[in-house]
């Protein structure tokens, strides 16, 4: 790579809104630059030191050639940092922050990403573009679904503005990017449960699955990464309650447990201390450190005849099925306004902020739909 010359020449000059003298500069990668000195232009203190007006001009000349090689410096070391570099750091400073789940997904966009560019992940940021963030997302959605992408472009945007924040680029390229729709062909049915599907997987699912439902529901839907990385310590017996600070907006939850569950939960408690190890740390010690859940949770489900599946158009996009874990929530959601609980309080318990989210969810079945139907009076 090219080294910048330190020897860049300067200006300096004044600004009528400023007493101090300033500098003009090419930077290194090749914009126009205009830094304060500092140095008063009709002379005084600067740095313990009494200038006159003619050894201030003077000295904002040694100012600004210093401030000039400085951003030359910086250019190098800072400014040059690659996308394999970014990425690294933004994993480390998640790590132990969010969930799991949240750590594995934001890992496997950076990785991808990384992949699509090639030996451009190892170049200097500040090289990647704005059509460089569009022809990716147009690679993604040749390959999945909407909403994928849109969980990939978060986690990629959030690093480039951290960048941004910490100017080592002048602007995020995803930022305001626009992802395209799916098409109607594209469109999946997620359906929530039924009470009995409920059942079933408890019932049926190996153990730490089957427990893993039973905390999902009796938790009013919390996400997969939420559930799968619970903390016994998270349980406050005492009080009867559950707490989260959820994995995805860090929204805090305090939830009461429900009798059954609340027995049920010391019992696991107490013989997951027996055992030791992670199991008294963890209440889904295995399944906290799969790399791909949803997916086992999927095959789960499809075995025991519960949901519907399909596969992408031409093959080309990954196989889709109508219930997965998450339908869980919509489950919770659906079952709390049916059983008359109040809007803003299905909502504090589920952990949506807004009305419009929380309606999404709603998803009453063909049995539920009639009794409303049949409220109607008959013509």
């Amino acid at each position: 790579m090219k080294q910048p010359l330190l020897d860049t020449p300067i200006s300096i000059n004044k600004d009528v809104k400023s007493p101090y003298w300033f500098v003009s500069f090419i930077s290194a990668d090749g914009k126009q630059r205009r830094r304060s000195t500092k140095v008063p232009v009709s002379g005084g203190l600067f740095r313990g030191s009494m200038l006159t007006a003619a050894q201030a001009k003077k000295r904002a000349l040694i100012e600004g050639a210093a401030i000039a090689q400085g951003t030359a410096q910086v250019y190098v070391s800072h400014d040059n940092r690659s996308f394999v570099e970014i990425a690294q750091l933004m994993l480390e400073g998640k790590l132990g922050r969010i969930s799991t789940a949240s750590y594995k997904n934001a890992g496997t966009a950076y990785r991808q990403f990384t992949e699509w560019l090639g030996a451009r992940s190892l170049e200097p940021l500040r090289l990647i573009t704005r059509a460089d963030a569009k022809a990716y997302i147009d690679a993604r959605r040749a390959v999945v679904r909407f909403e994928t992408v849109k969980k990939n472009i978060q986690a990629i945007s959030g690093a480039f503005a951290w960048a941004t924040d910490a100017e080592m680029i002048d602007r995020n390229p995803f930022a305001g990017a626009k992802i395209p729709s799916d098409t109607r062909d594209e469109k999946v049915v997620h359906e929530a449960f039924s009470l009995d599907e409920m059942r079933l997987l408890i019932e049926k699912l190996p153990d730490e699955w089957s427990s893993a439902v039973r905390c999902c529901f009796e938790s009013f839907g919390q996400r997969m990464g939420d559930v799968l990385s619970l903390r016994w310590e998270q349980f406050d017996f005492d009080a009867g309650v559950l707490r989260f600070v959820t994995g995805k907006t860090a929204r805090v939850l305090m939830q009461p447990m429900r009798a059954d569950f609340l027995a049920w939960a010391r019992a696991r408690y107490d013989a997951a201390h027996a055992i030791g190890g992670d199991a008294a740390i963890y209440v889904h010690p295995r399944l906290r450190l799969m790399s791909n859940p949803s997916a086992e949770f999927t095959q789960l489900v499809r075995a025991h005849g519960i949901g519907l599946s399909g596969v992408g158009i031409g093959g080309k996009r990954k196989s889709w099925h109508s219930k997965t874990f998450h339908s869980i929530r919509a489950t919770c959601a659906t079952l709390l306004q049916a059983s008359g609980v109040s809007q803003g309080i299905a909502m504090e318990l589920v952990g949506h902020d807004s009305a419009a989210v929380h309606a999404a969810y709603l998803r009453p079945s063909v049995e539920q739909l009639r009794d409303a139907a049949s409220a109607l009076p008959s013509l």
